[in-house]
């Protein structure tokens, strides 16, 4: 037997579920309430919202995978095609983002946890697709994830402030 069972599970599933994790996690730290959205029709796992002046909300598709190349200044990922024409629109009113987090290749490494810390491995990585053109692409879009844009705490706060302010991620 594995050193960590399935239960049944599917690795899609097992995956999705950390990269949620991770969400929450950030979203709790950060201080933004999160909505998980289903059905998942228009490309958008969750919405975090909180409770600036404006109240501003952020819609987010989630996606994780570990598969990456380590070198360069950005993660290539293939994004479905019907996900990145849902995450490219402008007429909107709350803002979308991509997320992706980042999975060590083996389950066994992906969380560890003692009495004095939770570790959660990897991280996640955001970029807004806003504005791109539509893509006539069968399957899938490769968008380029910029490294520097870490999905961290501070990134997810500052994210909020410019969305209060009028803006956009």
């Amino acid at each position: 037997m594995p050193p960590y069972p399935t239960l049944g599970m599917t690795r899609t599933t097992q995956q999705e579920g950390f990269g949620d994790a991770f969400l929450l996690a950030v979203a709790g730290v950060a201080g933004c309430a999160t909505s998980l959205r289903r059905p998942d029709d228009d490309s958008i796992d969750w919405t975090l919202s909180c409770r600036l002046p404006l109240r501003p909300k952020l819609d987010v598709q989630m996606k994780t995978t570990t598969t990456t190349d380590e070198n360069g200044d950005t993660i290539q990922y293939p994004l479905k095609v019907k996900n990145y024409n849902d995450l490219i629109i402008t007429n909107i009113l709350v803002p979308r983002i991509l997320v992706l987090v980042l999975l060590p290749p083996r389950i066994e490494e992906w969380l560890t946890a003692s009495p004095t810390e939770l570790i959660l491995r990897r991280c996640g990585y955001w970029t807004s697709l806003r504005g791109r053109p539509t893509s006539d692409n069968e399957y899938t879009v490769t968008v380029a994830i910029p490294r520097a844009n870490m999905f961290t705490v501070e990134a997810l706060r500052g994210m909020m402030a410019q969305i209060n302010e009028g803006g956009a991620p």
